[in-house]
């Protein structure tokens, strides 16, 4: 994308304050925070006890040493009741500010503007997420939420609430990849991430597809010679392409044609 263009997303942005935040979130979620520093962002998840994600979210130090975290509104009960009720316990206290801060996903734009904070973003639509105090508008033209859904459904970028929820297990999204460390300490859901890395591999997981087609529907059958494998999750028309995410069983390999609807479309991998 040549010009500058900007979209606000519609995150839910909390602090965690107290004795040690990153320890705190350590200790609750799959990634290593132990070297988390001030202006640093890293992806991590929620996970409960069988490896279901319960929230994907972005923990953010800041100067003071608190930690903001952003997430789908999806993950809200998840972030705002069950991490909230057990902080205490570590000295810690989260609080929902999602009213005083905003994400913005920028195109075209590669650092922070004065005053934001730059997000982990390597996987995504956008050439940066920021964070920043109110409703600021940046340089450019601003993209439409729609635009955005269609970007990051191209970009092969799942969505916590659309593309997966908290009944999914983490080792079938690219997540077990790219938000978990496999040295740290424990954390809930730790046994089972351990167990499918170790023994085998998952019955499903989420892929990209490439339609042949106008957009199938969300929720649209995949199937291969009239045998139900997945589900259309997201789909859309992007810079003349029409692009789909899907939860499809692991049997159906990248390169695969299957229908996804009543429409041909070529699987490949997140």
């Amino acid at each position: 994308m040549d010009t500058i263009t900007w979209s606000r997303l519609e995150r839910l942005v909390a602090r965690v304050a107290g004795d040690d935040p990153a320890a705190f979130l350590d200790a609750t979620t799959t990634q290593d925070l132990t070297g988390l520093t001030a202006g640093r962002s890293v992806l991590t998840c929620m996970l409960d006890e069988k490896g279901h994600v319960q929230a994907e979210l972005r923990a953010t130090m800041l100067d003071d040493g608190t930690v903001l975290i952003d997430a789908e509104q999806a993950a809200r009960e998840a972030l705002t009741g069950w991490l909230a009720k057990i902080a205490p316990l570590s000295g810690c206290e989260v609080s929902d500010e999602s009213d005083l801060w905003t994400v913005t996903a920028l195109f075209g734009v590669h650092e922070a503007p004065t005053g934001a904070v730059a997000l982990a973003s390597d996987w995504g639509p956008s050439d940066l997420d920021v964070l920043h105090e109110g409703a600021t508008a940046f340089e450019g033209a601003e993209m439409s939420a729609g635009e955005y859904e269609a970007a990051r459904i191209a970009a092969g970028r799942p969505r916590f609430g659309v593309d997966f929820d908290e009944n999914t297990h983490i080792a079938e999204t690219p997540l077990i990849a790219r938000a978990v460390s496999f040295t740290k300490g424990c954390y809930p859901g730790q046994e089972s991430v351990a167990r499918v890395e170790n023994l085998g591999r998952v019955r499903k997981r989420l892929v990209g597809l490439d339609v042949d087609g106008g957009p199938p529907e969300a929720g649209a059958s995949m199937t291969v010679e009239g045998r139900e494998v997945g589900r259309v999750t997201s789909a859309a028309t992007w810079d003349g392409r029409v692009v789909a995410i899907g939860s499809l069983r692991s049997e159906v390999h990248d390169g695969a044609t299957v229908e996804a609807g009543a429409t041909p479309a070529t699987v490949r991998a997140l």
